[in-house]
């Protein structure tokens, strides 16, 4: 549980102390590309710890669920994040980049939607019974469903406005040649 809140808790202050000290936007996505990266080595570093101190002996605890690590959700959403770093440092280091404010909006929109759709959810898996039936859940799980389906949503929304203004920067550049 400490884990997932120290993750939430830096993922959303490092990215908004980059913001607040004014730097470029490529800043931001590379600040969130490293959050994702330490906290991804961490998680999969915890699981293989974990798993060495299963026994031999022991081969029911080594094949279930339990003992996965989903620590590739956080290494390609840093992938992904550290991509986008380095087209908008390019855009930047060749004056290509036209709308730095709204590459700002949309890294924020993005950001915070994949926190709701990913993150979110790993905080929660600590507070909240894992009953086996989808019948069994408590009710309010239909609202946490609903947020995390519209954050996903969401989040596409905003890669896609983010590929489509990074790629009409560089577009309007060569045409403008």
């Amino acid at each position: 549980m400490i884990y997932s809140v120290t993750l939430l808790f830096g993922l959303i202050l490092a990215p908004l102390l980059v913001q607040l000290r004014g730097y470029k936007p490529a800043a931001l996505f590379f600040t969130v590309a490293a959050v994702y990266a330490v906290f991804g080595a961490a998680s999969f570093a915890r699981i293989q710890i974990a798993l060495s101190q299963v026994r031999e002996a022991e081969p029911a605890y080594q094949e279930t669920y339990y003992v996965m690590s989903h620590a590739y959700f956080l290494l390609n959403i840093g992938i992904a994040m550290a991509v986008f770093g380095a087209i908008t440092l390019a855009q930047t280091r060749f004056g290509v980049m036209r709308y730095p404010g709204l590459t700002k909006l949309l890294f924020w929109i993005l950001h915070i939607t994949l926190i709701g759709s990913t993150s979110f959810q790993g905080v929660l898996a600590f507070i909240l019974p894992k009953p086996r039936r989808y019948i069994d859940y408590p009710e309010f799980m239909e609202t946490y469903l609903l947020i995390i389906s519209w954050s996903g949503v969401l989040s596409q929304a905003a890669l896609l406005g983010l590929l489509c203004l990074l790629l009409w920067s560089i577009t309007a550049r060569w045409l403008a040649s």
